[in-house]
């Protein structure tokens, strides 16, 4: 943590603690999991009354702006993917890699992005009315989601695996890189749900701290490819890893 992320979170606590219309606050991601470094964002999620998502967002800019200059800023298209209103802000005068990641929930949605088992332990600034929930998610609920992400994947994986062998065959390199790539991000998904179940939707992403350390290098080997005859020998890796897995998953599903 750099003392500029210090800084401005005691700013923007002095900010929105006092505001009626914002009831909860805390930090998420790298603060909330353990790993916040030198190269954090800051991860921050407001709970606020229904009617005062815009306010909050002109409070925030505003403030953001005139203290260290808004250099670039992206709001969310909505309705978002999760249900809840965002914007990223690149800031002027901050370290090169810092960005404020702001969440704004409205008081009455639900999905705060709180279990601990998927989010970490929120690092708490305010909770006016005890809002914010960190108990993990249900094991029954995790192995139904698990349950039936897996057995659509084992339905998708024969056409992916013939699409890239097709490319493979035809020679057509970036077709099959393509295909390849988008496949790693969905193969995922079967050694999440073995390892990290609770996390079996998280994609590629944080790998390296929840998976075992022979797994990761397995990624890391299969996953950078140099040319068509390289892809065709770390596919047939791929493929042999999700026989494997699926001999173990269908024990619990099927």
């Amino acid at each position: 943590m750099t003392e500029f992320y210090k800084q401005i979170v005691r700013e923007l606590k002095v900010l929105l603690q006092p505001n009626e219309s914002i009831i909860s606050a805390w930090e998420g991601g790298s603060a909330a999991t353990g790993f916040l470094d030198e190269y954090s964002d800051l991860d921050l999620a407001l709970i606020v009354k229904d009617d005062a998502i815009e306010e909050t967002f002109e409070l925030i800019e505003d403030y953001l702006d005139d203290r260290y200059g808004i250099k670039n800023k992206f709001r969310m298209p909505e309705p978002s993917w999760h249900g809840h209103s965002q914007i990223f802000c690149i800031l002027e005068n901050a370290p090169e890699f810092f960005y404020v990641d702001l969440l704004i929930e409205k008081e009455s949605a639900e999905n705060r992005f709180t279990e601990s088992d998927r989010h970490g332990n929120s690092i708490i600034w305010f909770d006016k009315k005890n809002l914010i929930d960190s108990t993990p998610t249900p094991q029954d609920v995790v192995n139904e989601k698990c349950k039936h992400s897996y057995l659509l994947m084992k339905q998708y994986i024969p056409f992916t695996i013939i699409d890239i062998k097709k490319q493979i065959k035809r020679g057509n390199s970036i077709d099959a890189l393509a295909i390849y790539n988008g496949f790693m991000n969905r193969f995922i998904m079967l050694l999440n749900i073995k390892y990290r179940p609770s996390k079996f939707d998280f994609g590629l992403r944080y790998t390296y701290r929840d998976l075992p350390e022979n797994e990761v290098g397995f990624l890391e080997s299969v996953m950078f490819v140099e040319n068509l005859d390289d892809l065709q020998k770390k596919f047939s890796k791929v493929e042999r890893k999700i026989k494997e897995l699926l001999d173990v998953l269908d024990k619990d599903f099927i």
